[in-house]
């Protein structure tokens, strides 16, 4: 028996104990709640026995980098892959400059301001998942889980459907807003996030 499904009999017993003083036996139509736990714990027992067998062979999780990973040329050899363009062309749209132009030709000084390597680190993994889709189709299927060092856990996210690839484009440009963290090149950077949600009302 799990730590679960124990917690679950010694509170079913307080409660049985509760109801026998104070109210009597319980109604005739009452529903059996120690049946419905039983049912339910066996039923997330089995899902996990059934995860716990699947083979490692068919099961992948993804790793996306984070600021610091960046350098000249990223980017350069995913561009014949599907979507990848479109990617590029999302974050030229969204950032309000050609990115895949600074990716590819640098100067290195200008990509390692945090307001340029995050973005490119972000769209560059993306771009990666594209061509790894492209590639090996089963890995991305089979993925069981997603992760990310810094502006990677934003790309994570996204691949993971729980937000949107504009979305993390736009807080990539206002990050930090009026701070100036945004402009210092990557070894003063704070190496963190502040989100500022400002009002509309």
């Amino acid at each position: 028996m799990n730590a679960r499904v124990a917690r679950a009999g010694w509170a079913l017993g307080l409660w049985g104990r509760r109801v026998a003083s104070s109210h009597g036996e319980p109604p005739p139509d009452a529903v059996d709640v120690a049946e419905l736990l039983r049912d339910a714990s066996s039923a997330e027992e089995g899902a996990q026995e059934a995860v716990a067998r699947r083979p490692p062979a068919r099961c992948s999780v993804l790793l996306f980098p984070g600021q610091g990973s960046q350098a000249v040329g990223m980017g350069g050899g995913l561009l014949g892959f599907p979507r990848v363009r479109q990617l590029y062309e999302t974050a030229h749209r969204v950032l309000g400059y050609d990115l895949l132009e600074l990716c590819l030709r640098g100067p290195q000084e200008d990509l390692d301001r945090t307001v340029h390597c995050q973005p490119a680190v972000f769209v560059a993994s993306l771009a990666a998942v594209e061509k790894l889709h492209y590639l090996q189709p089963a890995v991305i299927e089979n993925c069981v889980a997603a992760a990310g060092f810094s502006v990677g856990e934003f790309a994570a996210l996204v691949f993971a459907g729980a937000m949107e690839f504009s979305e993390v484009l736009h807080m990539c440009s206002h990050s930090c807003p009026g701070l100036g963290w945004q402009s210092l090149p990557l070894p003063y950077h704070p190496l963190c996030w502040v989100i500022a949600l400002h009002s509309h009302a």
